[in-house]
């Protein structure tokens, strides 16, 4: 009964080899797995295995060749190490933002062509099919692009996040006395868990660095070819919000310090109450 169930799930597969480009930008690999999740429930063999290059023993020689690398220089980094690892995908996905965040403005400025069209009894109807038509086009163009831009972020994330997993558990396999006297185990076990989830979330935000003034700066020029210069207000308050947004990060990135402090001590002194119990019982 367990070997049909195997052969009747995906678990000896992977998304790449059920389909090429299409299954890519259309997801249609999540199709048999949903459709036979729709017929009985999922078991753990039924799950795809991971991409290969997704898989930590790739990931991990990836990583590890680029970082040999920056450690021939005299000042080593490591994101330098992550960008040219894993930083392919992560560009890709900020052409997809970019496409998403200019299609966002096609549709206000096609309602303006739709509300002179509705005014004007004499339009031609055809030339309001276009409206629509590319109104329509401009949203599916949004959601194929928005999808895939986090698809490829949180791929992207996935592999920094598990580069330095491995990365800090070898190292911490080889460290020599005087230096783990220098890094508690909990210290280490946040720097795998924690910060390296912190680095992996980081990567679906990173991009806003730039999209964010592109959003801005753009409705600026549509709100003035429309306004005037009464779009002034409104660009006056959202500058008003940058020294309050500034203060509150500052404010949080301080208690954040704080809170991996407390989260390094708990984690040492709960290994050293198990060590201890270990001891007791042996």
């Amino acid at each position: 009964l367990a070997d049909k169930k195997n052969t009747n799930g995906y678990g000896d597969k992977c998304p790449d080899q059920l389909g090429g480009f299409c299954s890519s930008v259309f997801f249609t690999w999540l199709t048999p797995l949903l459709d036979l999740g729709n017929k009985r429930p999922l078991e753990f063999a039924d799950l795809y295995q991971l991409n290969h290059s997704d898989r930590a023993v790739n990931i991990s020689q990836t990583f590890q060749h680029y970082w040999d690398i920056e450690l021939t220089k005299t000042h080593p980094r490591l994101w330098w190490a992550l960008a040219r690892g894993f930083g392919a995908p992560f560009l890709v996905a900020g052409g997809l933002k970019l496409i998403h965040d200019s299609l966002q403005f096609v549709g206000p400025l096609i309602i303006k062509l739709i509300i002179a069209f509705l005014s004007d009894p004499d339009s031609d109807i055809n030339q309001g099919f276009v409206y629509v038509a590319i109104i329509f086009v401009a949203g599916v163009g949004q959601s194929f692009a928005l999808r895939q831009y986090f698809f490829l972020c949180f791929e992207t994330g996935l592999r920094v996040r598990s580069a330095i997993v491995t990365a800090v558990y070898q190292k911490s396999l080889v460290l020599s006395p005087s230096a783990q006297a220098k890094k508690s185990t909990g210290e280490i076990t946040n720097l795998m868990s924690v910060d390296a989830h912190r680095l992996q979330e980081t990567t679906t935000y990173l991009h806003a660095t730039w999209f964010a003034l592109f959003q801005i700066i753009t409705s600026s020029y549509l709100l003035y070819l429309q306004l005037g210069v009464a779009f002034v207000a409104g660009l006056l308050v959202i500058l008003l919000l940058i020294p309050i947004t500034a203060s509150i990060s500052k404010i949080m990135r301080s208690l954040q310090q704080r809170l991996m402090q407390v989260k390094d001590e708990r984690v040492k002194v709960v290994y050293e109450v198990l060590s201890g119990i270990k001891v007791i019982k042996l």
